[in-house]
């Protein structure tokens, strides 16, 4: 293999949106700044949005190119999807060279890479599939497997990961098989939740192990599992973890803020408590650091 096992995130050029070096770019960040309007609720900042931006079926697209290849991605105007591509692309919520053992973890991907092996990713709620394009992307030699529960944020994550070789799944995580129902959590459209079904039918559970199973092989290592499933994290981290201690790195965002006095938390807390594992917090989401790395 002869492919960049990371590409930093700092090298992306980016084009539509206000995150790129392009003229209607700047021009957002300018109306941004003259307007003092630093979130994406202006009128005004979204109305020159949908005018530079719009696809012909009246979706927003932005394009992410990286020194060797480029991905168009779509979202819905005025919707959740704006704050996500901000978060990830913007404010780097996925991006490991902010962590102090980045050098580890290169090198742990970089001896896999001579060895013959690519890095497996799990995108646990991955949404209209902008986390998916940013591991892909970052990771190009990896195998990404991207589970989303929500059917239109499911059709917009296969679209926007079309040609990066995604694996797309239309599923819930969980601690074992079996059934979920979807719900609106009233948060938009990255606020969507899941309830287990009584009996067959609704979307499908699958667990991390299952997918390690099929996809771990001899020339594929476990590397990442990013976990964003709005409080369903705790029945995942509540049994069958055995995954947990094989993961380099997990990326979890726990939500005790969103359902106080659940506990959400307290699985993911016992479950990683018990390893050697460096735990970081940064913006919304929890590092899980395999701390084998460095040895």
């Amino acid at each position: 293999m002869t492919t960049s096992t990371i590409i930093p995130p700092q090298s992306l050029a980016l084009e539509g949106f206000a995150l790129g070096g392009t003229l209607p770019a700047k021009l957002e960040k300018l109306t941004r700044r003259l307007l003092g309007q630093r979130n994406t609720d202006c009128n005004t900042v979204k109305r020159l949005r949908r005018y530079f931006h719009t696809a012909p079926d009246g979706l927003g697209q932005m394009t992410v190119r990286t020194p060797t290849r480029s991905q168009t991605v779509h979202y819905r105007f005025g919707t959740s999807d704006e704050d996500v591509i901000w978060q990830i692309f913007g404010g780097g919520d996925y991006d490991l060279t902010r962590l102090r053992r980045f050098d580890d973890i290169r090198r742990y991907v970089d001896a896999r890479h001579a060895a013959g092996q690519r890095p497996v990713i799990i995108d646990a709620g991955a949404n209209i599939g902008i986390s998916a394009v940013f591991f892909a992307l970052t990771f190009p030699t990896a195998r990404v497997v991207a589970i989303e529960p929500e059917a239109e944020n499911f059709a917009l994550l296969v679209r926007n990961t079309r040609e990066l070789g995604v694996h797309c799944l239309r599923a819930a995580l969980s601690s074992e098989p079996g059934h979920v129902t979807v719900h609106d959590g009233g948060e938009g459209s990255w606020s969507f939740r899941t309830e287990r079904a009584a009996a067959p039918g609704g979307i499908p559970c699958l667990t991390i192990n299952d997918l390690f199973a099929e996809h771990l092989d001899t020339d594929a290592f476990p590397f990442l599992v990013k976990v964003d499933i709005e409080g369903a994290e705790a029945d995942v981290f509540s049994r069958n973890t055995q995954w947990v201690e094989r993961t380099p790195v997990i990326i979890t965002e726990l939500h005790d803020w969103l359902l106080p006095g659940q506990g959400t938390a307290l699985p993911f807390l016992r479950c990683v408590s018990a390893l050697d594992r460096d735990f970081v917090y940064l913006g919304e989401d929890v590092f899980s650091i395999d701390n084998r790395l460095g040895a």
